[in-house]
């Protein structure tokens, strides 16, 4: 369950990034997994989100990341679908499809089923593209699906929040 402070952060967080995103003229987009579309929502909650969300893909099965984003079949069958490179190639490809100039992705074992021995429940991939660079970071949560949920969804705005706030001074 997830509780009132954590909404608390996802709000703080979506309208920290809708103003970072504002007063540069900068717009972001999400490729979403387990979170499936919770980024998206968060942004979209915030008043002025209409001049900063481009758009949001919820890629849940592997068939979609590659159709839709293109991730590499080889990506997927190599490093399994909850791995940086994946995550990287979902950030890239939502970037590309929606023509943002910030793109956030995750994907992860949200449980309480899956993971594994050396990704087990809770582990979460948040990548992260801008024109600059791509990057990832592997994530661990507590909880119980909810909560892993929600923490990865406050984890990808606040990435994005770095990324905005650091693109306004370059």
């Amino acid at each position: 369950m997830v509780d009132d402070a954590l909404h608390s952060a996802l709000r703080d967080s979506a309208a920290r990034l809708v103003e970072a995103c504002s007063s540069r003229q900068l717009t972001v987009s999400t490729a979403e997994s387990c979170t499936a579309g919770m980024v998206a929502s968060a942004i979209a909650g915030i008043p002025g989100a209409s001049s900063v969300l481009r758009g949001g893909a919820v890629t849940y099965v592997n068939e979609v990341k590659h159709a839709v984003l293109g991730v590499s079949e080889r990506s997927l069958e190599c490093y399994t679908e909850v791995s940086s490179q994946v995550a990287e190639e979902m950030a890239d490809g939502s970037r590309r499809v929606f023509s943002s100039d910030i793109a956030v992705s995750l994907t992860g074992y949200a449980g309480p089923g899956g993971g594994t021995e050396i990704n087990p429940v809770g582990t979460v991939y948040i990548g992260c593209s801008d024109a600059f660079r791509t990057s990832s970071e592997r994530c661990m949560f507590a909880g119980d699906r909810d909560a892993v949920r929600a923490q990865a969804a406050l984890r990808a705005l606040q990435l994005c929040c770095e990324r905005a706030e650091a693109m306004g001074n370059r």
